[in-house]
Formats: structure tokens, C-alpha cells, sequence
């Protein structure tokens, strides 16, 4: 404290890191500075402002998980809630991007992994939420493609539009999301060995999701890695019979097209 009476920056700095000890790992530094009262002692005040945080970081993940919360049951979610939170510090100043970590803690911590359809959920979600968040973007139209010259064709790749987002799921949560959402009774959660691909697309602000054959997840990881369409093509040849592979590309490319999942394209 300075001869005016008042705290220096160094003294203020210090008390900040004390109180942020206290809240985050009940540091008990702090409980020297805090006047208790005949009510509440220093602790008992403390524990407002540390029980708060908490209970904050814990309303996000609610808002962020409702098909989560759905599945688990409240008192398990609050109890996964609560451990993640313990776990993971939120480095974010905005509370939208925490809980971006809950689905590996989930399949890694002893008390869920054997609840592998839990992870699935808060992997699906959390795509959700990362789709309908994404940047805005024209989506590309049949008659882009109409003005494309023959002879540039081969060359030509293709921009997936920033909203797309692929999720890869071992149970059928994405049932008991809907079934959440309309308020119904939720489905058996079943586990497939067969992992299944999802798409998820935004259009008029509303997240659309599906599942993708495993020969159109791989075409589509393909273009999503810019590989030239001459290239494309003579690997959907490779994978479902050259044949058929002019045939699935066109359905293939109208269905995307369809669902605003490409944004660009470009002839080198």
C-alpha cells in the first residue's frame, strides 16, 4: 500500500491471483484478506463467488449438451459436468468455446468411457453448435458449374463451405438428439461396430444433418482435400466400379450442391 493509502498495481496483482486460487482451486491465501461477518466467515463468503463459477461453467455445458443431458440423466450430467470442469480450466474469455474438450474427456475419464454413446453425443453436439456458429458463405450453384469450359474440368477443385462439419459415430445419437428436441421419449441408445459418417449443412440458420455411405464419406473427405476432379473421379472409379462412377459423381455432386456443403471452386 502507497502513503495515500491506496494498493499499488503490484498489490492489486497479487490479490487477483489469490482470489482466482481460491475460485479455481480453493486456495485458502485469500481468507486473510476477506473480513468474515457474524453470519459467514471468510470462507463460507468465498465459497459464493467459487461455487458461482462452477455453477456458470456448468450452465454453459447445459446449454451447449442438451442431448447430452438427455441421455446421461441430470444428476449423472451435472456429475460429468462437474468433474470436467475440475479437469479443464476454461482458457476462454468468451463461454461458447468451452466445453470444447468434453467428448475426448469423456471417452477417457474411468467414470464415463464405458458409455461410449455419451462422447458419441457431445461429439455430435458440439458439431452442431461448430456448424451453426461457422462463418457465412455463398454457397456454389449448378449454374457455376454450367460455366465451367470442358477442357478446365480435370483440373478443378472444389471449397467445402465453412458450416460443413463431419462427424464419425459408433451409436445412434443423433435419434435421441431429435428425440430430445421434440420432446419425445427417447430410443434405445444401440452401439454399431460399423462406425457410421454424418454430414452436417446449414441452411436458413438451421443445422441439417445425415448420414453418408462409407464410399460418399471418402469421395467427400476427397474433395475436401482439393484433389483435382480428374483425380476424383478415377478414385470413385477405384471405389465403386468405373461403371458406375460418372453416375455417383453426378448424384454425388447434385446432393452437395443441394445441400449448400460446397462454396467454391477453382481451376488452377
Amino acid at each position: 500500500m502507497n502513503r495515500s493509502g491506496q494498493h499499488t498495481a503490484a498489490e492489486l496483482a497479487g490479490l487477483q491471483h489469490e482470489f482466482q486460487d481460491y475460485v479455481l482451486e480453493r486456495e485458502p491465501a485469500v481468507l486473510a484478506r476477506v473480513r468474515g461477518t457474524g453470519a459467514a466467515d471468510a470462507a463460507t463468503r468465498m465459497n459464493v463467488y467459487a461455487e458461482g463459477y462452477a455453477l456458470r461453467l456448468l450452465e454453459a455445458l447445459e446449454t451447449d449438451y442438451p442431448g447430452l443431458k438427455a441421455i446421461a440423466g441430470a444428476e449423472h450430467f451435472e456429475a460429468l459436468g462437474r468433474a470436467f470442469i475440475a479437469a479443464h480450466r476454461s482458457p476462454y474469455r468468451n463461454l461458447r468455446w468451452y466445453g470444447d474438450r468434453l467428448a475426448p474427456f469423456l471417452a477417457a475419464a474411468p467414470a464415463w468411457s464405458g458409455r461410449p454413446d455419451l462422447a458419441d453425443m457431445a461429439r455430435f453436439e458440439w458439431a452442431m453448435s461448430s456448424s451453426f456458429d461457422a462463418l457465412d458463405a455463398c454457397a456454389l450453384r449448378r449454374e457455376d458449374l454450367a460455366r465451367i469450359a470442358p477442357a478446365d474440368w480435370p483440373r478443378l477443385t472444389f471449397t467445402v463451405h465453412p458450416a460443413v462439419q463431419r462427424v464419425v459415430l459408433h451409436s445412434n445419437v443423433p435419434a435421441a438428439w431429435s428425440a430430445q428436441a421434440r420432446g419425445d421419449r427417447l430410443p434405445p441408445l444401440l452401439q454399431d461396430p460399423h462406425p457410421t459418417t454424418w454430414l452436417l449443412t446449414r441452411r436458413q440458420l438451421q443445422v441439417r444433418f445425415r448420414a453418408m455411405a462409407p464410399e460418399e464419406a471418402v469421395a467427400f473427405d476427397r474433395l475436401a482435400a482439393c484433389a483435382p476432379f480428374a483425380t476424383w473421379c478415377g478414385e470413385l472409379g477405384a471405389m465403386v466400379g468405373e461403371q458406375l462412377a460418372a453416375t455417383r459423381a453426378v448424384e454425388y455432386l447434385n446432393q452437395w450442391l443441394a445441400e449448400e456443403a460446397l462454396a467454391g471452386l477453382t481451376i488452377p
